[in-house]
């Protein structure tokens, strides 16, 4: 029977002491979670829709971040499966609290037609926070003052639609 009541206390010691560290906010697990660098969109602009580009033009977009974290940001790349996309980042750190730009150049070759793109971030930011960049616009023919109507935008994305005629 001593045994038993020994051994109780024993669990209930335990099962206090492992709910007196759930509830501390100076754990490991909290204490780790606050020293990230986090990175936000100016404007939420993490969606960019380049319009009519003329075949054969490249043109560059600037996006707008921040780190919102409280330790350097450090971008490690961008990636596009397009060659098509041209990706530049920072080469250091960006700091808690300052801005910095990437730059996304598209270039018109190949086909005229409607194109949509995404581009992963690699970052040391906190996990899901904004790992896409979206690209979308059409690729018009040279010379020409073809401007490709929108629709609404349908999840964050806008929709080029082409006249009637196809073109």
């Amino acid at each position: 029977m001593k045994k038993a009541i020994y051994t109780a206390c024993i669990l209930l010691l335990c099962g206090c002491k492992l709910f007196a560290q759930a509830q501390n906010p100076t754990s490991a697990n909290s204490i780790a979670s606050v020293n990230r660098p986090g990175i936000s969109f100016v404007n939420h602009d993490q969606v960019h829709d380049f319009g009519g580009i003329p075949l054969g033009e490249s043109i560059p977009y600037q996006f707008e971040i921040v780190n919102d974290g409280n330790v350097p940001l450090i971008i490690a790349g961008m990636k596009c499966e397009s060659a098509k996309v041209k990706c530049k980042w920072p080469d250091k750190p960006v700091k808690p609290g300052k801005k910095a730009y990437l730059t996304v150049t598209y270039t018109a070759k190949g086909d005229v037609g409607s194109f949509q793109h995404d581009i992963l971030l690699t970052t040391n930011a906190a996990p899901g926070a904004y790992p896409f960049i979206k690209i979308s616009g059409a690729v018009t023919p040279a010379g020409s003052s073809y401007t490709p109507a929108k629709k609404e935008p349908k999840n964050g994305v806008s929709v080029m639609v082409h006249g009637e005629d196809g073109k």
